[in-house]
């Protein structure tokens, strides 16, 4: 029997990041890809063919973000006919609300994230992390149940620190060990395979950066 996979990929490169000042110029959910991400998420079209051979339902969740809905769209033209597809624009896997970032703020709101803990901080007009891991938590759930009950290939289509977060609930990482963990590149992606005792594997680590966890210094 095939064992049903979900796949887990960043989207293709947006303007946000070549540029960190984009924000002074766009909503974070309304900056798009550039032409560089327009290529990769061709390319990853033609290795997600290769990931799903041999399935024949495919159920995709994206973020609502426009630069996810755009790597969606070009990843959809490589679909074989012969694979049904339920696309859902998923909101609980949205990118966390920085609030009001602008280039100026950035560096500092940063600085203070890491110093306190990425999964601790609550941006000043924002989202707190523990809202980010509730609905994370919750996604997780939903795409359990449905892949427990109909086999079916899942792709989830997020932002690298969503993506790394999603991980983290579904393979039940420390804290610590998850903040030493880089997020993945553009349209770099990892597959979780469900095994016969009920648990998921993943099919490679992910890059761990060799620097010092900044909250630990701070303790």
């Amino acid at each position: 029997m095939k064992r049903p996979k979900i796949v887990i990929c960043r989207h293709a490169e947006s303007l946000e990041d070549v540029d960190k000042r984009i924000y002074d110029h766009y909503a974070d959910l309304e900056v798009p890809l550039t032409e560089k991400g327009i290529a990769q998420a061709l390319d990853f079209g033609l290795t997600l063919m290769e990931l799903l051979n041999g399935s024949t339902q495919v159920n995709f969740y994206t973020s609502p973000g426009i630069r996810n809905i755009q790597t969606l769209k070009l990843i959809m033209r490589s679909m074989p006919s012969n694979i049904n597809v339920n696309v859902e624009i998923e909101p609980l896997i949205v990118k966390q609300d920085w609030g009001k970032i602008t280039g100026e703020n950035r560096p500092g709101v940063e600085a203070e994230r890491y110093k306190t803990g990425v999964l601790r901080y609550k941006f000043p007009t924002g989202e707190s992390a523990a809202s980010l891991l509730k609905r994370l938590s919750r996604f997780k759930d939903k795409i359990f149940e449905i892949q427990t009950s109909s086999r079916h290939d899942i792709v989830v289509l997020s932002h690298g620190f969503e993506f790394r977060v999603l991980l983290m609930l579904i393979m039940g990482w420390e804290e610590e060990f998850f903040e030493s963990l880089g997020n993945l590149k553009n349209c770099e992606h990892r597959v979780l395979t469900l095994e016969e005792d009920g648990r998921y594997s993943l099919d490679k680590p992910l890059r761990q950066h060799g620097l010092q966890i900044t909250r630990l210094l701070h303790n």
